[in-house]
């Protein structure tokens, strides 16, 4: 626990028990002068020490020094970093002070920043869906060309009164047909802004994918134990065919495992949906069985989670070791990965989304990731320590790499793939930045962020 957390609380329980600074200090061995420093931060406790002192004042050291009072620590810190708040001048650095002495209120701040956060959130999704949607633009391109047809039809039996009987009946006919496709073009409309009104539905088959994806937080143990059963049949295949022989035994070993997932899906509801989701789960099973998890896990940690040493050791493409790091397991020291690649033209091509991470489905996202700067500079990993305005600081670690066929006289195609991590989580792996390293102030896309001011602003934000 941070140390102004740590001293703020001690004297705030030794005080509510009747205890003097000099009685605690010789329950627990130490002066009183020594007890000041700690509890005005400027000495830490720790150890047999710490453990002696949550004696002393009939705590649990789980109570005195928990993982639930750090994690409050980070999010009071982020409020702080908001660019509504900033100009309140609010010093993230005194959040343990303020838990210490007043946790019921600092608890209760916290609470209100997550309930604001999810409902802009939701609201900024909601307004990247307005805008960029394509099934919206097409839908209302489908209405305008009946409601002008249907326009002309009744406008030439207007004007034209003495249309020949059998004319006359086929604009009838016209109109009622165009008028028949117009009204379930409405249906379909109104049943997609009913579906936008329940959160827990997907509106498009990527939707239903990438909502499948997050249900299972990138990790699916029935495909993981079947492909590390297949494991050793690609073994002895040489570097060139493996990924090929890999398509073809997942299909061939692991189709029953990937339909068995999709019968239990509640996510996926659509025929194109359901397409989706099996393809990106075969991609999936392929991927497993070239890096199986039992081998993968404990060799990231060992590489620190670095994507080039890992592709370098297991002979498989950034690409490749970016997903298989989103597909790790939860578990207690493991840091959490998202993934992101994007084509030259700067399109969101695939993407495993993050916890706290909002990332536009339609529109561009924001052009100061470094996921766009790769290109400027291929096969060079580069490291962005990103704040965006909710507060959340995130690593991002971005590569440019070359597909598609080379050779004299062949230009070469970049594609860019970038790991997403939060700022705690890259204390785990080798990306992991310290104070010095410029924290540069990022959004997830013009129209869905607040950042006002910012020089690269190219639309208007939706949502301040």
């Amino acid at each position: 626990m941070p140390r102004t957390i740590l001293g703020a609380r001690i004297r705030e329980r030794r005080r509510s028990l009747g205890m003097t600074q000099a009685a605690l200090a010789r329950e627990i061995g130490i002066s009183a002068s020594y007890m000041n420093l700690i509890e005005r931060n400027k000495r830490g406790i720790a150890g047999p020490l710490l453990r002696r002192a949550a004696a002393a004042l009939d705590m649990s050291l789980e109570d005195l020094d928990g993982a639930a009072e750090r994690r409050l620590v980070e999010t009071l810190q982020e409020i702080a970093q908001t660019p509504n708040l900033r100009a309140l001048g609010l010093d993230g650095e005194t959040a343990g002070e303020l838990i210490g002495r007043y946790p019921g209120w600092a608890r209760a701040i916290a609470a209100l920043a997550r309930s604001e956060r999810a409902a802009s959130s939701t609201a900024r999704v909601l307004s990247d869906r307005l805008t960029h949607d394509p099934f919206l633009g097409e839908t209302v391109h489908r209405m305008l060309t009946r409601i002008a047809s249907i326009r002309s039809a009744a406008e030439i039996l207007t004007d034209f009164p003495d249309i020949p009987p059998e004319r006359r009946e086929r604009f009838h006919r016209i109109v009622l047909e165009e008028g028949r496709v117009l009204s379930e073009v409405g249906e379909g409309l109104a049943a997609y802004f009913d579906k936008m009104a329940e959160s827990d539905r997907s509106l498009t088959p990527l939707d239903e994918v990438e909502a499948l994806f997050e249900a299972r937080a990138n990790h699916f143990e029935e495909i993981e134990q079947a492909a590390t059963e297949h494991a050793g049949e690609l073994a002895r295949q040489a570097p060139g065919p493996r990924r090929a022989a890999a398509a073809g035994l997942a299909a061939e070993a692991l189709g029953g495992a990937v339909d068995s997932i999709l019968d239990d899906a509640p996510q996926v509801e659509t025929a194109p949906g359901r397409a989706r989701a099996r393809a990106a789960l075969m991609r999936y099973a392929e991927m497993a069985l070239l890096a199986p998890m039992p081998l993968f896990r404990p060799l990231a940690a060992e590489k620190g989670y670095d994507i080039e040493e890992l592709s370098d050791t297991l002979g498989l493409g950034v690409e490749t070791i970016c997903l298989r790091l989103t597909a790790l397991p939860a578990a207690q020291g493991v840091p959490r990965f998202g993934y992101f690649q994007a084509n030259a033209a700067g399109t969101l091509t695939d993407m495993r989304g993050l916890a706290g991470l909002v990332v536009p489905r339609y529109a561009s996202a924001c052009p100061l990731w470094a996921l766009f700067r790769t290109q400027q500079s291929p096969e060079t990993v580069i490291r962005q320590r990103a704040l965006f305005p909710s507060g959340g600081r995130f690593v991002f670690v971005a590569r440019a790499r070359h597909t598609g066929p080379t050779g004299f006289g062949r230009p070469r195609h970049y594609v860019s793939d970038m790991l997403t991590m939060t700022e705690a989580d890259a204390q785990h792996t080798v990306y992991a930045p310290d104070a010095s390293v410029f924290l540069e102030e990022v959004g997830p896309a013009c129209r869905i962020c607040p950042r006002e001011t910012c020089p690269h602003r190219v639309a208007d934000p939706i949502a301040g």
